[in-house]
């Protein structure tokens, strides 16, 4: 993979996506620092100005993106939900500044609710006895709690965009425990 991430800050949004869609995540590799580098830079292309981004765009960027957070996983582990929680702002993000799109999986508001809720470390009930009293907790139960309030996070700024999606209640649940949680 000589090269895979060379001139990362001299890439445009479609160079990105050329780069990333042409990865084959089986060989990929990498530091985690590097696959860091490589989706925000991606990232931020996109974010720059996505309404100006063309139908063709957006669905080699719903290839090229997925595949880069893909590779990065294969290549480094899941690293705590890092790629999870990136492809969830970045989706949050995207759907604040240009709405949904049916065509376009990438500004779809049901994934970044259903990925957060499948991500959940533990049921609301296990989170709603240990969240009053997480500072008594070990370390690993701790971290769970802090888990559950990064994931409902993107979920919360795209609520508005939800409040019809068949799992909402399910997240209305963890939003109570919100404000327990670390």
């Amino acid at each position: 993979m000589s090269g895979l991430f060379d001139d990362l800050d001299r890439l445009d949004l479609q160079g990105h996506v050329r780069r990333w869609s042409e990865v084959d995540a089986t060989k990929a590799e990498g530091s985690v620092s590097l696959w860091m580098a490589a989706a925000q830079q991606f990232a931020v292309r996109l974010q720059r100005d996505p309404a100006r981004v063309s139908d063709e765009q957006w669905q080699a960027v719903g290839q090229g993106w997925p595949a880069l957070l893909a590779a990065a996983e294969r290549a480094t582990g899941p690293q705590c939900n890092e790629w999870l929680l990136r492809d969830l702002w970045l989706r949050a993000s995207l759907l604040k500044a240009v709405g949904p799109r049916a065509d376009v999986p990438l500004l779809d508001p049901g994934p970044v609710l259903e990925r957060a809720l499948d991500a959940m470390p533990m049921s609301p009930e296990e989170a709603a006895a240990l969240a009053p009293r997480w500072r008594e907790l070990e370390r690993s139960q701790m971290l769970s709690l802090r888990m559950i309030r990064r994931l409902l996070a993107p979920v919360r700024a795209l609520a508005p965009l939800l409040g019809d999606h068949p799992r909402w209640s399910e997240y209305e649940t963890w939003e109570r425990l919100a404000g327990d949680l670390p």
